[in-house]
């Protein structure tokens, strides 16, 4: 049946001294050094240090200002403190705690805007407390002696501010601070983004292994250690406590370095802090999707990528020239493989000076940009980083020069080091003038390109350089613009580029299309600006097994566009894990094989068979692209992950808390991973409960699986186990081809899976797929798909969409059908024998308001 209607990386001595912590390394600057709590001063004196009775502070209530509450820490050392409660609007309070004088440093650039202010709506005050609340069914309670904060939410005590640990430090050698939270109701701690660890967080307290640090790191010529709290190349300092009853969460408005130990035996943290001020917001939930919502209110999501950026990614260090990038992009097509985005490195540049093109391998970039548009439309990413070669016939080093652009030693000369460029300064993207010649260097008058080179790739920006006297950095003495010290804004640095990039990619299509930067550093807000990979990997299973769990975390704090390095940047994949990693990497967000220089690895560089795997495997991302791209853009309504732990929808489940080996796409398709070599089965537990069905669409069953069970459910090579939730329509687009460009105009196939009472609904978003128009201009389709059994109903959700440019057709409309014995099997539902689409749908003129509604009729 159908309905018809045309209407449209060696031991090392370490010395111990006063500056930067004191960190002397030996003369090999390859070799990496044991930075951990104990060889960082601040660190080491924190972790076990108890305050005394003499230097435990109590509260002194001064005044209500405005809506905030006002004391004075005192102790009896005579220390004193400014402490400030602020309620904000959408159950959130902000926590501000410095000396009297304010000396400390404050973030900028951070917060999407000043967060809007609750009004108090009650409160008492007695000589022991404040109990107050802002009319959100939140409560809080500041005790006097010794000062602690409860913070409530209907009734249930979320999160304490305890009064044992806060300890502030204020002398000319340490402005480092301590305090500790606790979160009552959490059966787990999530978050401290980025480290390559489990899903939830473990427990460090007993000083068994190393706090979990937050201070952006390059490994240099190694690999990140898998399984550890080491830190990374990204640090976002939130935190979330996670129960089956309530959960809620804190963000530490700080960018310093700062170790962080959890208490797994009462849920509670102890951050220990380089300096900075103590800025903290406390975030009431009281359900895990509220906690990100809430902290993604504070710091902003990302806007819609383009399309094209949703595609598989060819890159490597580095191809040579155009010919080489020519016959890659021609052999993708050859072999007929999908390919979207193809990068230029280190090669492509005139002897790694940024923004220039090598003029010998790299000759005509405009013909390679027009050329590689010809091939279905297939884009181009260059890379650019924030050291400057020293280099007096250098356009950028000159201009940084004589406008004092530059980071400063302590003496006030630039600040000087080695990079890949050789001797480098670093811009300092603190200077809000460096920050506006850095953005109008991506100018096409500067930077000769075409839209084409869609993409640009903010490498080496914890800042990262050569010499390993500071951990491969920048010393933390270093000055930036106001006489900023380094150490205050260190794992901001990465922010501040992709800041500044972002500016100048959308100055340069004068506002129209959506810029894509990736970058290997972040910091709470980098979402706002640019995607991030986990960088340097292994190419063991061991770092693909840990790039599902790096990824659940990333998309907690609200960097969605995450992604690995695929198979491993590092050599050593097999074929069965360069399968495997293919399998996993089409279902993450940032689909890209990355490689260091050694053999090529082109997915048609492997034996026939191989070929089969890996192509299967890519046009499943391929397929999925409508449903990636709808749950992207309602990602940017909300805040919701792209990819999600089992917990984030079924956190009353206490069986899917230590999951690390599956995970969600958007709500409704279920990932499993096989991540060891050999393996005939992998155990696969199936959330929601009795009334919850999952349907198995890759793997060797036809199959559905009852909600609430853990199953062993057979693998072999050629595919991972994926499902799709019951209740559920998933748009896709069958046909793969050369590149997502030529599938624009493809109709959509709706596959329906209904849920035990025959409903089932999904969404499906159209737009240009490139522009920021779907915001300017409200130039988008958003449509609302529903099944009752029989009829597929289809509506708009926004009346305020200018949805005239659009035509959707739907080509087929599959229904899954559950068996008696637990199978499936479907009703497709096609085309007509006209070979037109079952229905079209122009919108000029109909569906106009979300009261209107289409019926196609299956019956």
């Amino acid at each position: 049946m159908f309905a018809k209607l045309f209407i449209w990386g060696c031991m090392v001595t370490l010395v111990i001294g006063a500056d930067d912590g004191g960190l002397v390394p030996s003369n090999n600057e390859d070799i990496p050094f044991p930075f951990n709590c104990s060889t960082r001063a601040f660190c080491s004196n924190l972790r076990t240090r108890i305050p005394t009775r003499d230097e435990d502070y109590y509260a002194l209530y001064q005044n209500l200002d405005g809506d905030s509450f006002v004391y004075i820490l005192e102790n009896n050392q005579g220390n004193q403190l400014l402490f400030t409660l602020q309620g904000l609007a959408g159950r959130k309070y902000r926590i501000n705690i410095e000396e009297i004088d304010r000396h400390r440093y404050k973030l900028p650039y951070v917060l999407v805007e000043d967060p809007l202010s609750a009004s108090i709506t009650d409160f008492q005050i007695d000589d022991a407390w404040v109990r107050g609340s802002y009319g959100q069914g939140d409560e809080f309670i500041i005790y006097a002696s010794p000062f602690k904060i409860e913070f409530y939410y209907d009734d249930v005590l979320q999160s304490v501010f305890e009064p044992s640990r806060l300890i502030m430090e204020n002398t000319g050698q340490s402005q480092a601070f301590a305090f500790a939270l606790r979160f009552p109701e959490a059966d787990r701690l999530l978050g401290l983004h980025e480290h390559a660890d489990g899903l939830t967080l473990r427990h460090t307290a007993d000083l068994s292994i190393d706090p979990y640090r937050l201070r952006n790191t390059d490994y240099g010529t190694y690999t990140y250690d898998i399984n550890s709290t080491k830190s990374m190349y990204g640090a976002v300092p939130v935190l979330y406590g996670v129960g089956t009853n309530s959960t809620s969460g804190v963000f530490l408005h700080n960018a310093a370095e700062m170790f962080v130990d959890v208490n797994n035996a009462n849920q509670s943290a102890y951050f220990m802090v380089d300096g900075g001020t103590l800025d903290l917001f406390v975030l009431l939930g009281p359900t895990l999707k509220d906690t990100v919502r809430q902290y993604l209110n504070l710091t902003g999501v990302a806007h819609l990528p383009q399309l094209w950026t949703l595609g598989y990614h060819q890159c490597r260090v580095s191809y040579e020239s155009t010919d080489d990038v020519k016959d890659i992009i021609t052999k993708f097509d050859q072999y007929d493989y999908p390919l979207d985005g193809m990068w230029l490195v280190r090669a492509a540049t005139d002897n790694q000076r940024w923004f220039t093109w090598n003029a010998s391998t790299f000759s005509d970039i405009i013909s390679l940009l027009d050329w590689s548009e010809s091939q279905a439309h297939r884009k181009m990413t260059c890379m650019t980083e924030c050291n400057i070669k020293v280099d007096p016939t250098y356009k950028l080093y000159n201009d940084g020069l004589k406008n004092d652009y530059f980071v400063k030693n302590p003496d006030g000369t630039n600040f000087i080091n080695i990079c890949w460029a050789g001797n480098s300064t670093w811009f300092d993207f603190l200077n809000p003038e460096a920050l506006d010649y850095y953005a109008g260097l991506y100018s096409y008058d500067n930077f000769p390109s075409t839209p084409t080179l869609a993409g640009f790739w903010n490498d080496m920006d914890e800042p990262a350089l050569f010499d390993n006297l500071y951990e491969r950095t920048l010393p933390f003495s270093s000055l930036h613009y106001g006489n900023v010290l380094h150490r205050d804004i260190h794992n901001m640095y990465g922010l501040l580029q992709v800041k500044a990039s972002h500016k100048g990619l959308v100055a340069r299509d004068e506002g129209r299309l959506r810029p894509f930067i990736l970058s290997r550093s972040t910091f709470a807000g980098s979402q706002r600006y640019a995607a991030k990979w986990s960088g340097d990997n292994e190419g063991l299973f061991e770092d693909m097994r840990f790039t599902v769990p790096m990824t659940m975390v990333a998309n907690l704090v609200g960097i969605v566009f995450y992604g690995a390095d695929i198979p491993g940047f590092r050599y050593g994949a097999t074929d069965e894990l360069t399968v495997r990693w293919y399998q996993v990497g089409s279902w993450i967000p940032f689909f890209r094989a990355h490689a260091w220089s050694g053999p090529r690895r082109e997915p048609y560089t492997f034996n026939d068979d191989i070929q089969v795997l890996l192509k299967e495997a890519m046009s499943w991302r391929y397929k999925h692209l409508p449903y990636w791209y709808a749950t992207f853009y309602e990602h940017t309504l909300q805040g919701d992950p792209i990819v999600r732990p089992l917990l984030y929808e079924y956190s009353e489940d206490r069986e899917v808390y230590d999951l690390n080996d599956q995970f969600l796409i958007g709500r409704d398709i279920l990932v499993a991973s096989v991540f060891e070599s050999n393996l005939t089965a992998v155990d696969v537990y199936f959330p929601g409960g009795k009334e919850q069905v999952w349907y198995q669409v890759l793997g060797n069953n036809t199959r559905a699986f009852e909600g609430g069970n853990l199953v062993s459910i057979p693998v072999d090579i050629t595919s991972i186990p994926i499902f799709y939730r019951g209740g559920s329509i998933i748009p896709r687009k069958e046909v793969v081809k050369r590149s997502s460009a030529e599938t624009r105009e493809d109709s959509i196939t709706l596959h329906v899976i209904p849920d035990g009472n025959n409903i089932a609904y999904g969404q499906v978003y159209v737009d240009d797929y490139e522009s920021f128009d779907y915001i300017i201009e409200n130039k988008f389709l958003y449509l609302n798909v529903t099944f009752n059994g029989e009829i597929v109903q289809v509506r708009k959700f926004d009346d305020a969409a200018n949805s005239d440019d659009f035509t959707v057709s739907f080509d087929r409309i599959i229904v899954y059908r559950l068996a008696d014995d637990g199978t499936y099997y479907i009703e497709d539902f096609t085309t007509t024998s006209e070979g037109t689409p079952i229905v079209e749908l122009d919108f000029r003129g109909v569906l106009a308001s979300s009261e209107e509604s289409l019926y196609i009729n299956l019956k």
